[in-house]
């Protein structure tokens, strides 16, 4: 019986899938060059457990210089991830970790996720 549901789960999940495939989920919004000011953030501590902060700076800091992808947060809760012009911008981003910085850059969002690409640091 156990067998049974299973494969009539996994036969619905397929159909599922199937017929989701020729319906578009998201898309991407246009993108805009613009600055976005915030914390300077790694997002493997602050997506798992919310660090940030002063008290996180340190391990930030060794989590981006160890190559952990880095992200933008505003006051207003959003998230960016940094990206440089093709390349990550870790080197230049981690002894600014837990500071607040400007980010000039190509804004895009799909499916829920920001990223800023082409990214500049602003003094």
């Amino acid at each position: 019986m156990r067998t049974k549901s299973m494969k009539l789960f996994g036969a619905s999940m397929t159909a599922a899938v199937l017929l989701g495939l020729g319906t578009p989920v998201s898309t991407a919004r246009a993108a805009d060059t613009k600055s976005v000011k915030g914390e300077v953030v790694d997002l493997m501590c602050y997506l798992d457990h919310g660090a940030k902060g002063d008290k996180h700076a340190s391990c930030a800091k060794t989590c981006i210089e160890s190559g952990g992808p880095v992200g933008i947060l505003t006051e207003d809760d959003q998230l960016y991830l940094v990206i440089g012009e093709h390349k990550p911008l870790n080197d230049k981003l981690a002894p600014l970790a837990a500071k607040t910085v400007t980010i000039k850059g190509k804004v895009v969002e799909r499916n829920g996720m920001k990223m800023i690409e082409n990214a500049e640091i602003k003094k």
